[in-house]
């Protein structure tokens, strides 16, 4: 049976009379804050803790005051309501006066869409308004993971967004598995990002995309500025996790498959973040809720204790929660094992280790490249993966990264002749930085970045390449710069515009190898780690 679904509409008489009801606090309601949803990569703002109180929702409703105390006296700054709020229901004031003696503040509430109606819309605002709330984030919606349905809730949305706007409060919405699902090539995630908005949060829910096999922290480099509160929780996926480490793995914050570190620094660095809402829905180990959650706490407080004190991860290693998804070094910082040279058996010795870098010895020139050096190939070769690494340039630097490389050297004499290339480059002191679709970042000479986001020479710039069933993304220094579908009929004009339509067979490669630039310039790489994606 065809699903149908009911436009929901939030204009109207309706709402005038809504406006109208909230009388005086209209004109005096703040406008939301801009920082956080007009620029790109945000300051480094620290995010307050707080808990979803749904994680508790028995002790919520046997002792509201007494559970509220407690959290409070756990160490979290913040609770996001539910729905209950004990004797308070009717009493706004009543129950922000409480949250004043207990210190916390409300993070945010999730609401359900239907709430904000026009007949509820005033009395709704009304009351969260008067607690101290200003993100109301929708929990979910039956539409969220239909073809036809998605882009009516993004409709919905983006309404209420403009909406909620003159009352200083901001609308949301909050994802389960579902949205991590396949729709236009990309998720339904994406879809509701995409169709509405800038300042519609996102919450994400953590412990939901990675169940459903996705990285969380490609969606927050995805859309800065737009995770303004997060869901910090453990759900452990379906498929076994890797034992490799000897570790078992709980639904607790820090005893988990998630890599918290990873993604507390893109809430921070990228995102936007103003709160982390702890969320407990699995109680391991006989733990009670309560218990569940503070030591979710502790393990987030100790996440963030490393961060602050400024302690790096160590090069060229995999933390037991990368081991566990799958990822797998191809640099271990003291050999070139499981390298090659384009078209050879062997690597050759311009390519030097030092420090656990990989380094590019030029100091003796064969053309435009270097003497013992050219082009390196992975010995393995790549469909469907996550590429991470980091690379650093002296000045006035050229080099690049390679996707998809045939390695037939008598077709193609250069792996540049047959892969696909994230430029590698000094923007500022090389002539391609002059050159459209030549410069850092760019898919080079074929879809230019979004941004500049390259960092001066000298200083180490942080690559995430993903290509995931012919959708491409790159993203440098936690910034979204290239997004494209490879192998359709569009990207086969693409191809025929470029440099490379003369070149026979460049960009239908759907297996391959990954490739490192020798252009005669002075490189380094480190941390270069990959992830198959072929199972997700």
């Amino acid at each position: 049976m065809k699903k149908t679904f009911r436009k929901i509409s939030y204009l109207g008489a309706g709402m005038l009379l809504s406006f109208s009801l909230l009388g005086p606090s209209l004109a005096q309601a703040k406008q939301v804050s801009q920082s956080a949803t007009q620029s790109g990569i945000q300051s480094n703002q620290v995010p307050q803790l707080s808990v979803q109180l749904w994680s508790v929702k028995d002790d919520v409703s046997k002792d509201f005051e007494g559970t509220l105390k407690k959290i409070a006296a756990m160490g979290f700054q913040g609770v996001e309501f539910a729905g209950n709020f004990g004797l308070y229901k009717d009493d706004a004031p009543g129950l922000k006066r409480f949250l004043d003696k207990t210190g916390l503040k409300v993070s945010g509430a999730h609401v359900a869409i239907a709430q904000l109606n026009p007949d509820n819309f005033a009395k709704v605002v009304k009351f969260y308004q008067d607690i101290g709330c200003n993100k109301l984030i929708v929990p979910s919606d039956s539409r969220a993971g239909d073809p036809v349905g998605v882009k009516l809730l993004a409709q919905d949305l983006s309404a209420l967004s403009k909406q909620l706007k003159p009352f200083g409060m901001q609308i949301g919405f909050h994802n389960h598995s579902v949205e991590m699902n396949a729709y236009e090539g990309k998720t339904y995630w994406d879809a509701i990002a995409q169709n509405t908005p800038h300042d519609v949060i996102l919450q994400q829910d953590v412990g939901w995309t990675s169940y459903a096999g996705k990285d969380p922290v490609l969606f927050v480099k995805r859309y800065p500025g737009r995770t303004l509160t997060t869901h910090y929780k453990s759900k452990l996926p379906l498929k076994p996790l890797s034992q490799e480490s000897g570790k078992s793995y709980t639904t607790i914050i820090g005893q988990d498959n998630i890599d918290w570190d990873a993604l507390y620094q893109a809430n921070v660095q990228v995102g936007g973040t103003e709160w982390i809402v702890v969320e407990q829905e699995e109680y391991p180990n006989g733990l009670s809720p309560m218990q569940s959650v503070e030591q979710s706490l502790r393990g987030l407080q100790a996440v963030i204790a490393v961060r602050k004190a400024g302690t790096s991860r160590p090069l060229n290693a995999l933390t037991p929660s990368e081991q566990a998804n799958g990822w797998k070094l191809l640099f271990d910082g003291k050999s070139t094992q499981g390298w090659h040279a384009y078209g050879k058996s062997s690597i050759g010795s311009a390519w030097k280790i030092y420090q656990g870098e990989l380094q590019l010895d030029v100091s003796k020139k064969d053309g435009w490249q270097t003497s013992g050096g050219g082009d390196i190939v992975t010995d393995e070769q790549f469909d469907n993966f996550h590429l991470q690494l980091e690379w650093k340039l002296q000045k006035n630097g050229n080099s690049g990264i390679f996707l998809y490389v045939n390695e037939d050297a008598k077709q193609y004499p250069y792996a540049w002749n047959t892969g696909l290339e994230m430029q590698v480059l000094d923007n500022d002191g090389h002539a391609d930085g002059k050159i459209f679709k030549h410069r850092a970042g760019d898919l080079y000479d074929l879809i230019a970045a979004t941004q500049a986001a390259a960092l001066a020479p000298g200083q180490w710039n942080l690559v995430d390449i993903v290509s995931d069933h012919g959708e491409l993304n790159f993203y440098l220094n936690g910034r979204h710069i290239v997004n494209t579908r490879l192998w359709t009929d569009d990207w086969k004009a693409l191809v025929k515009q470029s440099k490379f339509g003369s070149m026979p067979g460049f960009g239908e490669t759907k297996k391959g190898r990954i490739g490192l630039q020798d252009h005669g310039d002075a490189v380094s790489f480190r941390n270069i780690k990959i992830r198959s994606l072929s199972l997700n």
